[in-house]
């Protein structure tokens, strides 16, 4: 059986990141951030309408969301993280920085926030610094971690948030110990990490760059394995339980890969455009793939189980819309 998506619509330009929630009261949701200065948010397994959030016009080019999905975070080419409220809407609070926001992390007890500015090759010292807020104090006087030489590509919290772990356009993967606000191990990767996702076991750090892939223990911060992939990467996930793992090719392939060995089980054509971004739902039944020219789907871990809309629809169906008008 081939893959059916859910064609999630709404978004008007270049969709470039995703984040899931956990699964929580109400299920689990999926965040998105758009270059049309929108952020939205949707029910993460059937991919149907929640709510946006919306700047000025200004392109979102990060976001993330809190474990039980009452937070999010965004980050903007308009120098700004933002901090707003997932059940109504609200903007609750921002931060203006000098250089645009790459990159935005909440934390799993969701009272830290970590920030990184995009890399404009240019002597923007701000760039290279890594900004952690606490949100009690309403996103002032942030702890400020430096060492750096390039602008931050992702950033992820882990070890009980006492650590965060970076990758930056000087082609490290660094963690940062937040008692010290000292760097405490750091890799050197032939090409600049093009993804950065830890797995729902809270250990597992997935690296995407080049053609490569490189699963990490950050505990130990030793690598488990590595694969080599057909195309240049975009970005890649990991299964929560570790059984398989998705990446998104610069030819606009994913491919399904098995954990153990790196075989390549499934792949296909996702979107008519390039891919920028894929992620596994919190319970292993979804992946999501986003991409340019407002592109978003949902897609079956396990082709032809029934699971949310797929198998309550006519397979006759090519995909399922859930188109999104409103505006919270």
């Amino acid at each position: 059986m081939s893959q059916v998506p859910v064609n999630c619509l709404g978004h008007m330009g270049n969709v470039v990141s995703l984040a899931y929630s956990k699964v929580c009261t109400s299920g689990y949701y999926l965040a998105s951030a758009c270059d049309d200065g929108q952020s939205m948010l949707r029910h993460g397994d059937t991919g149907d309408w929640v709510g946006n959030f919306a700047t000025e016009g200004d392109a979102m080019l990060s976001v993330d969301i809190n474990r039980d999905a009452t937070l999010l975070a965004t980050g903007g080419v308009d120098c700004s993280a933002r901090i707003w409220n997932a059940i109504d809407g609200n903007h609750l609070m921002n931060v203006m920085l000098q250089s645009p926001v790459r990159s935005v992390a909440l934390s799993k007890d969701s009272t830290l926030l970590a920030v990184g500015c995009a890399d404009r090759q240019f002597d923007h010292t701000c760039d290279k610094i890594l900004y952690v807020y606490n949100l009690a104090n309403e996103l002032v006087y942030p702890r400020v971690l430096s060492g750096l030489t390039r602008g931050v590509r992702d950033l992820v919290f882990c070890r009980d948030d006492r650590m965060v772990l970076s990758s930056s356009h000087d082609r490290t993967v660094r963690l940062w110990d937040l008692i010290s606000d000292r760097k405490t191990h750091s890799m050197v990767l032939p090409h600049h990490a093009k993804s950065l996702e830890l797995c729902g076991d809270g250990r597992t750090l997935t690296i995407a760059y080049g053609r490569s892939i490189v699963f990490l223990d950050v505990d130990r911060f030793e690598v488990l394995k590595k694969f080599k992939l057909p195309a240049r990467l975009m970005s890649a996930s990991l299964h929560p339980e570790r059984k398989t793992f998705v990446c998104a090719g610069s030819n606009r392939v994913i491919y399904k890969c098995d954990y153990a060995t790196g075989e390549i089980l499934e792949s296909f054509v996702a979107h008519d455009s390039k891919v920028r971004c894929i992620r596994y739902s919190p319970d292993g039944e979804v992946f999501a793939t986003c991409a340019n020219n407002g592109g978003l789907r949902l897609w079956q871990q396990n082709v032809g189980k029934t699971y949310a809309l797929w198998g309550t629809r006519s397979d006759d169906v090519e995909d399922y819309d859930n188109i999104s008008v409103r505006t919270i």
